[in-house]
């Protein structure tokens, strides 16, 4: 499995920001990127704990 550990917030948080920054996208760009690209489009596929905490980092970035 490519993602076989489980991700925490800070992970996601930090990936998204960096997809933010050097691809210069938005914070909704930089979702739909690795909803694509890491989730392959399935938010479920690397079960709920994955997907709770990409929601949280994707909250605290809103904020």
């Amino acid at each position: 499995m490519k993602h076989a550990k489980v991700q925490n917030a800070d992970y996601f948080k930090t990936y998204l920001s960096l997809l933010m920054d050097h691809r210069e996208l938005t914070l909704q760009e930089a979702i739909d990127y690795m909803l694509a690209s890491y989730f392959v489009h399935n938010l479920e596929l690397y079960g709920v704990k994955p997907r709770e905490q990409f929601e949280l980092a994707i909250q605290q970035l809103s904020t």
